[in-house]
């Protein structure tokens, strides 16, 4: 790979892990964000002792918790693949399989189930506010 080539793949690996760092703040922020107002302010709106369907409440954050959960245990994962694969590159251990092993796979499942629980979550709480303010009980 000539020069020019490797730089433009340097490029692409920061901007690669960039976009999964904002992506991971990202996903945090906003289930945090959806815990902290529904605990807040959901009470000023809806009834919340005599709310139909008060389950979908409590799936929704359920499903917010456990993707921030996830979202920060991939972080941790993430630190473990990647001193495991400064260790393989220190002992010349690259070979066919992924570096970071299997704490590299443990960190991807963590992201991508992290993103997919807060949208469940959302939905949930979009089912759970619809049924008590906007549509009907």
């Amino acid at each position: 790979m000539d020069n020019e080539l490797k730089e433009y793949w340097r490029h692409l690996l920061l901007a690669e892990q960039k976009a999964q760092e904002d992506f991971d703040k990202t996903v945090i922020a906003l289930s945090g964000g959806g815990l902290v107002i529904s605990f807040s302010f959901l009470d000023k709106v809806i009834d919340i002792h005599g709310a139909s369907r008060i389950r979908l409440l409590y799936y929704s954050w359920f499903f917010w918790s456990l993707s921030l959960i996830l979202v920060l245990s991939s972080y941790y994962f993430s630190h473990l693949a990647l001193r495991k694969a400064m260790r393989e590159l220190i002992k010349d251990e690259i070979d066919a399989k992924p570096l970071g092993g299997k704490f590299d796979s443990v960190t991807k499942f963590c992201n991508a189930s992290g993103a997919l629980s807060f949208i469940v979550g959302f939905v949930l709480m979009a089912v759970f506010v619809w049924t008590n303010v906007g549509g009907t009980k």
